[in-house]
């Protein structure tokens, strides 16, 4: 058994740690006061990505919170909503809020 282990644990010890896309904070708050926001999604592997991005209003970010359906279909707007993010590589992404003027964070 001992023979095995040692090759075994050779060859993970040269497998580098995994590299994937980063878009920082999962969930994202715009203020009451704001209209827009932006992210930056970072692509660190050594292959592009094909990113499709969908918004959803939730109730909450924790593990309960359920989905809110948009008043309008055009309430919240981001582009680009897909790309193809090359490697090393980095894009931001910008969302817009217009619907109603009020004291609601989103």
């Amino acid at each position: 058994m001992k023979k095995h282990l040692l090759p075994l644990a050779l060859l993970f010890s040269g497998i580098s740690p995994a590299q994937a896309l980063d878009v920082g904070d999962i969930s994202s708050f715009m203020n009451s006061d704001s209209s827009t926001l932006s992210k930056t999604i970072q692509n660190s592997t050594d292959s592009g990505r094909l990113i499709n991005i969908r918004l959803e209003r939730l109730s909450s970010p924790l593990d309960d919170g359920q989905v809110i359906a948009m008043d309008k279909p055009d309430e919240l707007l981001l582009t680009p909503a897909s790309l193809l993010l090359p490697a090393q590589a980095s894009e931001v992404i910008r969302f817009f809020y217009k619907g109603p003027a009020d004291e609601k964070e989103r």
